[in-house]
């Protein structure tokens, strides 16, 4: 099976040191300033307990190292691979903004259906919690850093992972699954994994992955997963909160007493209704062209 999306890997400067040098600067950069952010928290809130920051300094302080981790993966794409954004975006050309607005779109609403539906079952579980001075202003700030964010995470992960991995294979089952696998180890720190326990939390993590990568393998494309992915954080963000998430946030609902396995059935739920809507209404999204137009590649 040929995968459209994959192709960009198998062409010139795609050496396996090329991509391990890529991750370790990724990585080294993005702890260096994940430790330089961390300072300056302590220095601003006068304690090394993030129990006690601020909501704002935690966003900050989450989504502040995300900016230095794309400029770095630009850097590698630009200097080692000898091709731009555009090969992770979309390889054969015509990136769509249509296809990252409906699949955010259709994700948002199901989710707020999801929660609607578990409101009328046990209203008393859910709390309003609007504070106007405080949401306006983290809601600039997040609809600012959520997308860098999430971004940045399927341009390395469903992206630059994905074609890595996937050049070593012709089927769509080991580039699908394996940086699945990863996604979810990479959030394996996360409060919410310690608090409600991994057997419970990692397979939430686990299926949005799964789901991702294939809307990404399927479509030829990374929009979908983009705005599937912010349309998630940022509902996650703003709308419904659970207490040890792991950003906590003045969003206008919060859940008193989470239910990791009530979430899990409430993925399942969700994600298979979204992929019903888009195989009834937009099934061409998901027939990627077999062909890569070259000049493609070097975009951006």
């Amino acid at each position: 099976m040929k995968l459209s999306y994959i192709e960009p890997a198998r062409g010139e400067n795609n050496q396996f040191w090329r991509y391990l040098l890529t991750l370790f600067a990724i990585i080294w950069f993005s702890l260096g300033a994940g430790v330089i952010l961390a300072v300056v928290a302590i220095a601003v809130e006068g304690s090394a307990d993030i129990a006690t920051y601020s909501n704002f300094t935690m966003l900050l302080l989450t989504m502040l190292p995300f900016p230095a981790a794309l400029l770095t993966l630009w850097g590698g794409l630009r200097l080692l691979h000898k091709r731009g954004f555009m090969s992770l975006l979309r390889p054969g050309g015509g990136f769509s903004w249509a296809k990252v607005m409906v699949s955010g779109a259709i994700w948002f609403v199901l989710a707020g259906a999801s929660d609607l539906v578990l409101w009328l079952i046990d209203p008393a579980n859910y709390s309003f919690s609007f504070n106007p001075a405080v949401f306006f202003l983290f809601l600039l700030l997040t609809l600012v850093l959520v997308p860098v964010q999430t971004s940045t995470e399927e341009l390395i992960v469903r992206g630059y992972l994905t074609q890595w991995i996937g050049r070593y294979t012709r089927t769509i089952w080991v580039p699908l699954i394996v940086p699945s696998l990863l996604f979810m180890a990479l959030h394996g720190l996360n409060p919410e994994v310690s608090e409600y326990g991994m057997l419970l939390t990692l397979p939430l993590y686990l299926g949005i992955g799964l789901l991702l990568a294939w809307v990404t393998l399927k479509s030829g494309g990374l929009e979908m997963a983009l705005g599937l992915h912010a349309a998630n954080n940022l509902y996650a963000t703003l709308m419904v909160t659970f207490p040890n998430s792991a950003l906590p946030s003045p969003a206008l609902f919060s859940i008193k007493v989470y239910d990791p396995i009530l979430a899990l059935v409430q993925q399942v739920v969700v994600v298979a209704l979204y992929l019903g809507i888009l195989y009834a209404w937009k099934r061409s999204w998901l027939s990627p062209a077999e062909e890569v137009a070259p000049d493609a590649l070097t975009n951006l």
